[in-house]
């Protein structure tokens, strides 16, 4: 029997039916490679990005597309889940800041955008009496400190005065330009209501909510001179009173501390030197002696008294800002002129009042 012209034919099927499996494998091999890639989106603080990973988890995805996560930031989903194809992670980063609270300062890392963020994170209402600085609608900084300061509203009670009003009348009896209280103003009094602004325990603007009057304000009504002034005619002058020179004080008599001011005939409403003349003869004052306006509610009229710097003289005149104690020294010696420098040398000045039984 003749063998077979071609034996190694049926040898060669097993080789080709492996050759036809592999070429088979290696399609779906590389299919299933490009198919287990997952789309993922990733939004950091806002700004989004895609990625294609075969990353598991949040974490690997994180890594891959070197996103830092610190310990203070928020991530969503958490780190250690599941991504599938279409997942999206969010991360938010926080932000470090501090508010200073009426003086009590708090660090913090913030995850949010705005200054209301932070306050809120602190434990802080911003919509409830704050004063913020900056404003809550300020986008967060990095390492920003945020004032904020409690505003409340306090209700204060306080008694005031009330100013009086001045009247000016004019009166053809006093020179232009010379002026006369003829009736004193008396100031009033009100219980006033306010309503005050309190910022950080610091009072602000005062608001006057409410007022009672308890007593009416008096108008002072002033006379002021609108006559003409007669042509000045020298005439020799008339002997008159010696006017007064400071001398030893007294030994003995009650002293009493007073506030002193000065006048002379010729101030407006002081009627010239024919009342001094008047009140000289009146008083029967000793001549070298002066005369000073007193309160008589203090010194009674027609007291004796020593005054240091002027020296004695006699209670012989009132004023209506002559209140309490306060003695008003009148210059008359020299005329006019001399009287008002020697009243404007002597201004004001506290002195004490020595009582001569």
């Amino acid at each position: 029997m003749r063998k077979p012209a071609h034996p190694a034919r049926l040898l060669k099927t097993p080789y080709i039916i492996l050759v036809l499996i592999a070429a088979l494998v290696v399609p779906v091999s590389a299919s299933g490679f490009v198919w287990a890639r997952k789309g993922v989106t990733v939004v950091v603080d806002g700004t989004t990005a895609y990625y294609k990973t075969q990353a598991d988890t949040v974490a690997d995805v994180l890594d891959e597309a070197s996103v830092v996560v610190g310990v203070h930031d928020v991530v969503s989903p958490a780190l250690d889940s599941t991504v599938d194809d279409g997942s999206t992670v969010v991360v938010r980063h926080s932000i470090p800041v501090s508010i200073d609270c009426n003086g009590d300062v708090l660090a913090l890392d913030v995850v949010g955008t705005t200054v209301a963020d932070a306050l809120v994170a602190g434990g802080l209402d911003p919509s409830l009496g704050l004063n913020v600085s900056p404003a809550v609608e300020e986008p967060l900084r990095k390492n920003m400190t945020i004032v904020a300061k409690d505003v409340f509203l306090r209700i204060s009670q306080e008694e005031v005065e009330i100013p009086f009003d001045v009247i000016e009348r004019p009166d053809p009896t006093l020179l232009a330009g010379q002026r006369a209280i003829f009736t004193p103003g008396t100031p009033g009094r009100a219980l006033r209501v306010y309503e005050i602004v309190v910022t950080g325990g610091v009072e602000g603007t005062r608001y006057v909510k409410a007022e009672q009057v308890l007593l009416e304000p008096v108008a002072e009504v002033v006379a002021v001179g609108i006559k003409k002034a007669a042509p000045r005619i020298l005439v020799a002058a008339k002997k008159m009173h010696v006017a007064p020179r400071p001398s030893a004080a007294p030994a003995s008599g009650q002293k009493l501390t007073f506030r002193s001011t000065a006048y002379t005939p010729w101030d407006a409403g002081c009627g010239g030197i024919s009342v001094i003349e008047r009140k000289l003869r009146a008083y029967a004052v000793p001549s070298g002696w002066g005369i000073v306006a007193v309160d008589p509610r203090v010194i009674p009229l027609g007291t004796k008294v020593y005054v240091s710097g002027y020296g004695y003289a006699i209670a012989a005149d009132t004023g209506g800002a002559i209140k309490g104690n306060i003695v008003d020294v009148c210059f008359w010696a020299g005329g006019e002129a001399a009287s008002r420098h020697a009243a404007i040398h002597w201004g004001r000045k506290s002195v004490t009042i020595t009582i001569i039984k």
